[in-house]
């Protein structure tokens, strides 16, 4: 949880990002390395789905990846945390989604934060209706 006297934790110590030579530049707007200062509190998240906090499930792929990615900041910001802490997102698909899409539902969502990422494509999930799920790690102060 953040301090007292920082009440969003923007004073704390964020994960830094890295692109270290040697390898191809991204695919994406995301680093090929995250680095959690000592210290840090490791926040792993169960995947988050679709679903809508009240457990309804949107028709489109792309709405299954906002209600996603808002579930993941939901769970972080109970633990005082937000876009800056995440180190890791993995997202899983049943079907295929634009990232112009994704893209611009990061960008909203996440601000500047860009986290190392995987993106990949599932025959299914627990559900059949589902078509997204995001797994989260993050990094707080400890």
């Amino acid at each position: 949880m953040p301090e007292a006297n920082d009440p969003d934790g923007s004073a704390a110590p964020a994960p830094s990002f890295h692109n270290p030579p040697g390898v191809m530049a991204p695919l994406g707007h995301y680093p090929h390395l995250a680095v959690v200062p000592a210290g840090a509190r490791l926040l792993v998240l169960a995947g988050q789905t679709g679903h809508a906090a009240d457990g309804s499930l949107p028709d489109s792929v792309d709405s299954h990846y906002r209600n996603a990615l808002v579930n993941v900041l939901a769970i972080l910001a109970s633990q005082g945390a937000g876009p800056r802490h995440i180190v890791k997102l993995n997202t899983w698909l049943t079907e295929p989604v634009k990232l112009d899409v994704v893209k611009a539902a990061r960008i909203d969502l996440l601000g500047e934060a860009a986290p190392t990422s995987t993106l990949g494509y599932l025959p299914g999930l627990a559900l059949p209706a589902m078509k997204v799920e995001i797994e989260a790690s993050a990094a707080v102060p400890g």
